[in-house]
């Protein structure tokens, strides 16, 4: 029988590969432990419990969420800069304020003319399907949503509305309803 570098035999019934059982989804006994937690002493004397090597992945579900939430805003900004654009690109200076939005937390979402027309018609707010202003949109939708929700608006390269909002609004994600 030919020995592993763990000092077991190649015939065991629990082949390990770099440590980790490859049947089971507890470590292999050796350099990591046993246990998914280990209790140590401190100093000042009280045992603390520590997070040991398999974490939860429920643990990271809100970090996780953020960073989706960021990387998919930035890939909205990304996607102004490339291609071909039917309108006006929105120009250098305002994607870096919507990138600062996106640092503070906010996330971009686009808007069709079309849906902001219709919020707009629902309120009697005077807003120009033909060629509407980044002014009369921001305007409709701090009616339809709140000023403190709506943090910048602009024109985006194929006719719709960027618009940096936060990402939760009212205690659940927001998203413009379709």
């Amino acid at each position: 029988m030919a020995t592993t570098w763990r000092g077991r035999s190649s015939s065991s019934s629990r082949p390990t590969y770099g440590g980790f059982s490859a049947l089971s989804s507890q470590a292999a006994y050796g350099k990591w432990g046993k246990s998914s937690s280990t209790s140590r002493q401190s100093s000042a004397g009280k045992t603390k419990k520590s997070a040991g090597n398999w974490s939860s992945s429920a643990a990271y579900k809100g970090v996780s969420r953020s960073f989706e939430c960021k990387i998919n805003s930035y890939k909205t900004l990304y996607s102004q800069t490339q291609g071909p654009a039917k309108f006006d690109r929105p120009s250098p200076t305002v994607l870096n304020s919507f990138a600062k939005w996106i640092e503070k937390g906010a996330i971009v979402q686009t808007v069709a003319p079309a849906q902001v027309a219709k919020w707009a018609y629902a309120n009697d707010l005077n807003f120009s399907t033909r060629n509407p202003s980044i002014n009369s949109c921001k305007t409709v939708l701090s009616r339809k949503f709140g000023k403190s929700t709506i943090k910048a608006v602009c024109r985006a390269k194929n006719g719709y509305f960027l618009v940096a909002t936060p990402s939760i609004w009212h205690g659940r994600p927001f998203h413009f309803p379709r």
